[in-house]
């Protein structure tokens, strides 16, 4: 069964998340202290919330495409890539675990210290790891 991938905008998302972390790593945060720079906190906490915005775009994108179901909320559509066996129950808790941080970033911005953006900072390497998986398939797929 051919899967029927938007090619173009998948090119897009992993280009932004490229970009992203490249733009994150720029920051050089390797402390806590490091984010105490309201410029350094507030551009690493954007950043963060893009990348976080763009795994669950990837994460749609897939679930569409490959006919997983309706997520519900977020969370659900770490869930099906889980329950399709294209990531493990471990990347889908952290994944996951990410959501519940990107929500906190949208909503309730204002109470996030140095320390809540680091501990973020120190677990998105998962949305790294979700969108090379996510390569892979795509391209495995689209070229069989």
């Amino acid at each position: 069964m051919q899967k029927m991938y938007d090619l173009q905008r998948l090119k897009q998302i992993f280009l932004d998340m490229d970009r992203y972390f490249g733009d994150l790593a720029s920051l050089n945060a390797r402390h806590a202290s490091d984010l105490r720079d309201r410029k350094t906190f507030y551009a690493a906490s954007m950043v963060l919330f893009s990348i976080l915005n763009r795994a669950i775009d990837l994460g749609e994108e897939i679930v569409a495409a490959k006919k997983l179901g309706v997520p519900s909320t977020y969370r659900d559509i770490f869930r099906l890539l889980s329950e399709a066996s294209l990531i493990d129950g471990k990347l889908e808790k952290e994944l996951s675990s990410l959501v519940g941080y990107r929500n906190m970033l949208a909503h309730e911005y204002s109470d996030f210290s140095e320390k809540d953006v680091f501990r973020i900072l120190n677990s998105v390497h998962a949305v790294r790891l979700f969108s090379q998986k996510m390569q892979q398939l795509v391209s495995t797929d689209s070229s069989g």
